[in-house]
């Protein structure tokens, strides 16, 4: 990779961060698409994984006295098995197909958002336990699943900082999992240490930086635009890397 393309992934990874703050949820999932516009998914997974572990990391660092631990311990029950999966699907298929699923992903995200308001009943408590290895399967392919889960989560008896502690720890074991089986196989997270390194430090700046001043901005506005731009990365996944790509072989 070449300085420019560095500087933008390191701005991307800035600014995602920073909007995230304001808009609540949402950066990890422009983010890899970001990434995915100047790296193969086979790099931009893992690669996003390390960014969001350092995130994620500091989160539940923050809100360590909030995290919902009867949630936290069924959610992490099954994952390593689900990761093992997912893991062994992501290797077979191609990085077409993986981009379709991405972009896929982003619409059912955005999809859900708008839903969740009108949903009758709290996901029950039993259910974490199948959805973690869903989810350890799932974070495995498509690179972020945080946007899903922020909407199965509400629950009456969990406030605001509950609930942003526990999907922090979501992204935490998730991720490092990710990591862990990615390194397993091979991958060469040193190839990609600098950007990393400079990646992170974006992440944990921009978080704080956005809460400062980016919390005057109109919301409805920014919602808008940022949907558009959600909705616009999908499509390219989707139409353009995944559907071109793969029928114009």
């Amino acid at each position: 990779m070449d300085g420019l393309d560095i500087t933008l992934l390191v701005s991307a990874a800035f600014f995602t961060s920073a909007l995230t703050s304001v808009a609540g949820a949402g950066g990890g999932t422009i983010l890899i698409a970001l990434m995915l516009l100047f790296m193969p998914p086979a790099a931009a997974i893992p690669a996003h994984g390390v960014v969001q572990l350092a995130s994620n990391s500091w989160r539940v660092w923050l809100f360590r006295k909030h995290l919902a631990w009867p949630l936290i311990i069924r959610f992490s029950a099954l994952m390593p098995f689900g990761v093992a999966l997912g893991l062994w699907l992501f290797q077979e298929m191609p990085k077409e197909l993986v981009q379709i699923l991405i972009g896929f992903f982003v619409l059912l995200t955005l999809f859900l958002r708008q839903i969740k308001r009108f949903a009758p009943k709290e996901f029950p408590l039993w259910a974490f336990v199948p959805l973690g290895f869903v989810t350890g399967a799932l974070n495995m392919i498509v690179g972020v699943i945080a946007p899903v889960l922020g909407v199965l989560i509400i629950r009456k008896d969990l406030n605001k900082e509950n609930v942003v502690g526990t999907l922090g720890f979501f992204g935490f074991i998730g991720n490092l999992l990710k990591i862990a089986a990615f390194t397993l196989v091979g991958f060469s997270f040193a190839e990609y240490g600098f950007l990393l390194l400079l990646m992170t430090v974006a992440v944990i700046v921009g978080t704080s930086v956005g809460k400062k001043v980016l919390s005057g901005f109109d919301e409805k506005t920014f919602l808008l635009v940022f949907n558009i731009m959600l909705i616009a990365l999908a499509l390219k996944l989707i139409v353009f890397d995944g559907l071109t790509a793969l029928f114009g072989k």
